[in-house]
């Protein structure tokens, strides 16, 4: 009898003990914030990251995505970053206002296919992009997600460099995209992605440059009718983490969090890949034209790139080092 009592009193203690061992386990709250619509390969890949860092953290880690923009322009959200409103996000090339290496990843006409960008985002390429962001911001970039190649679109066909001349374009605040269409001749509008729709309806602006995913998921082709395949740059999207958000969490839950965000970035490559020809195919089928680049566009535009490369390497001390790289990357 007594050692029947003793043994339940000790399974009783030993079922405490596990239970306020679970209840002490704490939680943590991510907030993501992108500027992609849900069904955009960068939303896509956020919401396999949430699934899976939820399940294997066994609930510890509790994701909230923000898509579309609804935390604010890309501006406001890489501020929040740094702040820790937001624990992460998924940002375009406008961090180079804090690393001015991050601007590389703009530069026009360098990367041409998917394979040359796939061996250009290696470790070293991934280095020498983000410089010192971390030590200037208390921010990692923790992988480098895609958006894909810019073409331009408009409301009338595009095929010579004076057709491009007579649109009034919209590009975003970013010192290299200025300098690039200037150079291009067009007439341009700095603006952010959340009013581009409204711009394009109500013909304050005629056309924009963003990737086919970005064209087809936020519904733009609804305002426009032809685009120009410039593929004038490879446009990346750097996954941002909080520093302080990160080192905060205990050994394990770093080890998940790196694990799922490498995860993540391999699965929104071969998802963003895939994703580029089937939105092209998509907007053909909704009406739009697509016009190739004329040889003698691409001639008069590779006459123009001379001066602008020439700015280019006075802009970013490490120009030449990613020039190098990419141009190693595509002979591979």
């Amino acid at each position: 009898m007594k050692k029947s009592v003793l043994f339940t009193a000790i399974m009783a203690a030993t079922a405490l003990t596990l239970s306020s061992g679970m209840a002490m386990a704490k939680t943590y709250t991510v907030r993501i914030a992108t500027y992609a619509a849900p069904d955009h390969p960068v939303s896509k890949s956020v919401e396999y990251f949430k699934e899976n860092i939820e399940k294997a953290s066994n609930g510890q880690i509790k994701v909230q995505h923000f898509p579309n923009n609804q935390l604010g322009p890309e501006a406001v959200v890489i501020d929040q970053v740094k702040r820790g409103t937001v624990q992460m996000a998924i940002t375009g090339s406008q961090i180079r206002k804090d690393e001015p290496n991050v601007g590389l990843s703009d530069a026009p006409y360098l990367i041409t296919s998917w394979e040359q960008a796939r061996a250009a985002y290696d470790e070293e390429g991934k280095k020498i992009l983000s410089g010192n962001y971390e030590k200037n911001t208390g921010v990692k970039i923790m992988a480098y997600l895609v958006n894909g190649f810019r073409e331009i679109s408009a409301n009338k066909p595009i095929t010579s460099l004076a057709d491009l001349a007579t649109l009034k374009l919209r590009i975003p605040d970013n010192e290299i995209h200025v300098h690039l269409f200037e150079a291009l001749g067009s007439n341009n509008v700095m603006m952010p992605l959340t009013e581009v729709y409204n711009a394009l309806e109500t013909h304050m602006i005629d056309g924009q440059e963003n990737p086919y995913s970005t064209l087809l998921n936020s519904g733009l082709y609804e305002v426009q009718t032809d685009v120009l395949e410039s593929r004038h740059m490879f446009a990346i999207s750097p996954f941002l983490v909080n520093g302080k958000f990160f080192d905060k969490l205990p050994a394990d839950l770093q080890q998940l969090v790196t694990e799922w965000i490498a995860k993540t970035e391999e699965y929104n490559w071969k998802i963003s890949e895939e994703d580029d020809a089937a939105s092209r195919k998509a907007l053909e089928e909704k009406g739009l034209t697509i016009h190739p680049l004329t040889p003698e566009m691409k001639a008069q535009i590779d006459e123009k790139m001379v001066a602008f490369y020439d700015w280019y390497k006075t802009l970013i001390p490490d120009a030449q080092k990613w020039i190098d790289h990419c141009n190693k990357a595509a002979a591979k």
